[in-house]
């Protein structure tokens, strides 16, 4: 689950912030959207979805905050009637559709049970909801940059939808799926203790999922290195698209700890990077006062090292989407050298 001055050194020599965030959030991106209106555009057909390869065109589809809403209050009508099956999930989005059977929906019945015990809840956030559909500047901005990164990436439609408070942003077949009631410009706690996050995070969680949507996999491993990997490559291509704020949505303290206690943090880490036991590392709770989610920092450091040491960095951002032998890209990075 992610947040950057101009200097003009050449790409080569560059560490991945400053002129980065400057260049994509400016001057490329006036310069993007003229090369991208004169080049033939790319069109990927997924079953009923289209990928956009030039970023004017990406979809960004909101039609299901509406739906859901007007099933609320249906609901809040008749409680013994679940509106939510009828005016929701079957008038609802492709994306939407993706995630019924996720733990985002579940059924009908979970969402119906999870919404009545979290009334005060979604009545707090509705309002926060309906201001989610006006971040569309901001989402195709880190599109145009990644685009300069990234010259072969497509861009699935984005649904913004409303779920069951159990995770923010998610990659389906169809696209990218982010639930909204997560987010908030207040914070709110959920009765069960899940707080919300900055509604000003969309875009960079957008710019998180989409590195996901991207990347290739090797589904025969499944090791605690591979996930901290994937996780790290989506916080570090999208810190350089959209900024660091992206870091936050791991959690405000995940990085501040990981970058006091690295050593430790490395040493612990070593003994299990093979294993597929994500816990603690990954979204699971942890025994102890550490933050979640360190592996997501773990992986940041990992990908950081194969960067830094890269001579071409645009290479490196290829093949930083494209890793299918995890071990081998941890060896290259060359990062457990630093504690030697």
């Amino acid at each position: 689950m992610l947040f950057k001055t101009l200097k003009m050194k050449s790409f080569r020599n560059i560490k991945y912030t400053s002129f980065i965030q400057m260049i994509l959030f400016f001057t490329i991106f006036l310069s993007a959207c003229k090369e991208n209106n004169e080049k033939t555009e790319l069109i990927i057909e997924s079953n009923k979805s289209i990928y956009e390869s030039d970023p004017k065109n990406a979809q960004i589809i909101t039609t299901d905050i509406d739906l859901f809403w007007n099933a609320y209050d249906q609901l809040l009508k008749d409680t013994l009637n679940n509106s939510f099956q009828k005016e929701y999930l079957n008038k609802g989005s492709i994306g939407l559709q993706d995630i019924i059977n996720t733990n985002r929906i579940e059924s009908a019945e979970a969402l119906k049970q999870l919404v009545l015990s979290e009334q005060d809840y979604y009545n707090n956030i509705r309002a926060s909801t309906y201001k989610s559909k006006y971040y569309e500047k901001q989402i195709r901005a880190t599109h145009y940059a990644l685009k300069y990164l990234y010259p072969e990436a497509v861009f699935p439609p984005v649904y913004l939808v409303i779920g069951r408070t159990t995770g923010i942003g998610m990659d389906t077949k169809n696209g990218l799926v982010i639930t909204v009631e997560t987010l908030s410009e207040n914070n709110y706690v959920t009765n069960y203790g899940r707080p919300t996050f900055d509604l000003n995070l969309l875009p960079f969680v957008v710019a998180h999922e989409i590195i996901h949507f991207l990347q290739k996999d090797n589904i025969t491993d499944e090791t605690l290195l591979k996930h901290c990997i994937r996780e790290g490559s989506a916080d570090f291509i999208s810190e350089m698209t959209s900024g660091e704020k992206v870091k936050l949505c791991n959690g405000p303290n995940v990085y501040s700890y990981g970058n006091l206690h690295e050593e430790e943090l490395w040493n612990e880490f070593k003994k299990n990077m093979y294993t597929t036991v994500l816990s603690p590392w990954l979204y699971s709770q942890v025994p102890d006062s550490r933050p979640q989610n360190l592996g997501y920092w773990m992986g940041y450091k990992i990908v950081q090292a194969y960067y830094t040491n890269a001579s071409d960095k645009r290479k490196a951002i290829e093949e930083i989407l494209n890793i299918t032998d995890y071990s081998a890209f941890f060896e290259l990075s060359k990062y457990g050298n630093k504690f030697e």
